[in-house]
């Protein structure tokens, strides 16, 4: 039986209460003392378990927990592990394992998968094919195996019943979101549930390998001429929108320093490989991998290659941004903080009223001592100067556009992996070779060939665009002139932003019109009830309905009142985004 989405989403919703409510319970039960103490005496007596009862760390136990919220929580510790500079030493240590240490799914579950997509089972699709998983992370797992043309080769299958869990877990979120935004600031500040839908959105684009595909062959045209840089290429006849066949990469992640130098590799010549993709990427072709965490790139020990897997999430950028992103890059470099502040400012929309004298004042007071650091020290771009830019635009009421963002977190993971290979690359170093490698691609992509190619194309854009419109112009004009042979012209007045003015003034003039009403009739019925409780009074007859209606209209007004009052604590609702296209 298939269930709605609603009733999906409602089941979704007990079990993540569930989970949540264990995970309490166990965290109260699990501290420091006589009652920790007599619980593990009480497990270690019941269960006779192989290992002692003890302690769980708080870092541990919150791995463990997003594991068993599912994927979405996990995607989520996943991206905050990849910015573990900013997290205390066993808080990164414990949340990286998440890149890589997700239980697996049944074999059994994977065969029927690749059935149902490919249409034959592994064993008569692939030569070889290892039942047990290579690797599992928190939306597929991936199994070793190897084609009939004897190419080596690793089969991603997403988790059953995925699609369906990570839609109700990203409701779920939203709707928690816009609770939040009723009640707090701060979220409304940050666009909480926008920024949760965004990142919703992409998951989910990510479970379509077909998508991934494409976004491989394509990064692998970007990154072709920098030599030692790859992205490992899709088997088409051997993929679906659930299977991807990739080539099997064997090699290690970038902070495992010690065995790059055992197998002689120059750290410096991959962080300067490293570098240059990140720009050629994001500054000179606006297509980048949008998630470059170390559990993302491997070195391969035997060639020296720098691979970036997982192409699921990319960005793109205009040359707008591209101009502006290089901008960034240049004023941290030059320790510009004003510079800074233009540039991000350029960069974001406003999302409640600013003030910029302020704004800019703030920036210079904040981000100096981190732009201008003592003698001998490096900007600490990833873990002071970015975070610290991003409070204070929120702070002062500016966004950046989501393409921006991803941007600017996969720069700062760029340089996270530089700065793992090579330490002493980091902060401003960091920013001059991106600077300086800008300088060195230009040249070799802006040929004339290139810059005839770009504008024949936006000629042509235009000249379609304009075709497209031509009928409307000429219809548009024969009305005009019609108009003015008749002496008058037909003006549009456009009053959409005054709707919410116009249902705000219908809505105060329907609780006034409703207040004199219940005042009436409580004024009223209190007259009559007070004149038919003299005696021989000729009222006395209606006495008990009018206390009646005294009664219904006292609580009709103070429900009335407790509702306005509701209202003015919560304060104005926030147009909620929409949620059905996930």
């Amino acid at each position: 039986m298939r269930l709605g989405s609603g009733a999906e989403e409602r089941l979704r919703l007990l079990r993540v209460y569930d989970t949540l409510w264990a995970y309490g319970i166990d965290a109260v039960f699990d501290r420091e003392g006589l009652i920790a103490r007599t619980r593990w005496r009480m497990q270690n007596w019941l269960w006779r378990p192989d290992v002692t009862p003890s302690h769980v760390p708080a870092p541990v136990r919150f791995r463990l927990l997003l594991q068993e919220l599912g994927p979405t929580y996990v995607k989520i510790g996943q991206i905050v592990s990849s910015q573990g500079r900013a997290l205390p030493a066993d808080w990164a240590l414990e949340l990286e394992r998440l890149q890589s240490d997700v239980k697996p799914f049944p074999y059994e579950e994977v065969e029927e998968r690749i059935i149902t997509d490919l249409g034959a089972p592994p064993q008569e699709l692939y030569a070889t094919f290892e039942k047990e998983p290579l690797a599992a992370a928190s939306l597929a797992q991936v199994h070793r195996a190897s084609t009939r043309d004897g190419r080596q080769v690793v089969v991603k299958v997403q988790r059953p019943g995925i699609h369906g869990q990570l839609r109700s877990d990203v409701r779920i979120l939203v709707r928690m979101a816009h609770a939040l935004e009723r009640r707090t600031r701060w979220a409304q500040d940050v666009d909480l549930s926008g920024v949760l839908l965004e990142f919703g959105t992409t998951l989910l684009r990510e479970l379509d390998y077909s998508i991934e595909a494409y976004n491989a062959r394509r990064l692998n045209r970007v990154l072709e001429p920098i030599e030692g840089l790859h992205v490992p290429e899709a088997i088409p006849e051997l993929s679906s929108s659930q299977v991807l066949t990739l080539e099997f990469i064997d090699g290690v992640k970038p902070t495992r320093s010690a065995e790059i130098d055992a197998a002689g590799i120059d750290r410096a010549v991959l962080a300067d490989r490293m570098i240059r993709g990140a720009v050629k990427m994001m500054i000179i072709d606006g297509f980048f991998h949008g998630d470059p965490h170390p559990g993302n790139v491997l070195v391969e020990l035997g060639t020296g290659r720098l691979t970036m897997l997982d192409t699921g999430m990319v960005g793109e950028l205009t040359v707008h941004d591209r101009i502006k992103l290089g901008s960034l890059m240049l004023v941290i470099r030059n320790r510009d903080v004003t510079g800074l502040a233009q540039t991000l400012k350029s960069l974001s929309t406003p999302f409640r009223e600013t003030d910029d004298t302020r704004f800019y004042k703030d920036f210079e007071r904040k981000l100096t001592p981190f732009l201008d650091p003592p003698p001998g020290r490096t900007i600490e771009v990833v873990s002071k100067v970015i975070p610290k830019s991003m409070d204070l635009l929120r702070d002062h009421g500016y966004r950046l556009d989501p393409q921006l963002t991803l941007a600017i977190k996969s720069l700062t993971q760029a340089e996270a992996i530089t700065t793992a290979l090579v330490p002493e690359w980091s902060g401003s170093e960091f920013m001059q070779r991106a600077l300086d490698a800008s300088f060195d691609l230009l040249p070799e992509v802006v040929t004339p060939e290139a810059v005839k190619d770009v504008v024949v194309k936006q000629a042509s854009y235009v000249v379609r665009e304009a075709a497209q419109q031509l009928p409307s112009f000429q219809e548009g004009a024969f009305k005009w002139l019609e108009h003015l042979r008749r002496g008058g012209l037909k003006v549009e007045l456009d009053t959409t932003g005054l709707d919410r003015q116009v249902k705000q003034l219908s809505g105060i003039s329907k609780l006034l019109a409703l207040a004199i009403l219940i005042t009436g009739l409580v004024i009223g019925s209190a007259i009559a009830a007070g004149v038919a409780g003299i005696e021989e009074s000729p009222l006395s007859p209606v006495r008990d309905f009018s206390l009646l209606i005294f009664a219904g209209s006292s609580l009709i007004g103070a429900v009335a009142v407790i509702y306005l009052a509701w209202r003015l604590v919560r304060g104005e609702r926030k147009p909620r985004e929409p949620i059905d296209r996930l």
